[in-house]
């Protein structure tokens, strides 16, 4: 992430942080790079609710995707996941503050 963020940015971004399953979702993502389906079968969660989380994410800018024929492929954006290298995959630095998951 870039050291400064405007005040849009920094709201998606707290947005996509304020909610629950968006951290369980990310959580999931440190693994590896997870289709929908997979995160609403780990997560046991319907599509539209898993689909709606990934987008708030998505903007916030804490992941990416790709297609993969009829699926979409979610993963964490490269620094988040060159970070997580770095804390034995036990929290996620933010470059402003970092979240840690038990």
């Amino acid at each position: 992430m870039k050291n400064t963020l405007s005040d849009k940015e920094s709201a998606e971004l707290f947005k996509a942080l304020g909610d629950e399953i968006r951290l369980k979702i990310l959580h999931s993502l440190f693994d590896k790079e997870k289709c929908v389906t997979d995160i609403m079968n780990e997560l046991k969660l319907a599509q539209s609710l898993v689909s709606h989380h990934l987008k708030t994410l998505k903007v916030a800018g804490l992941i990416e995707s790709e297609r993969d024929g009829h699926k979409i492929c979610y993963s964490l954006v490269p620094h988040l996941r060159n970070n997580l290298s770095q804390s034995n995959n036990e929290s996620l630095n933010l470059g402003c503050c970092e979240i840690k998951f038990k």
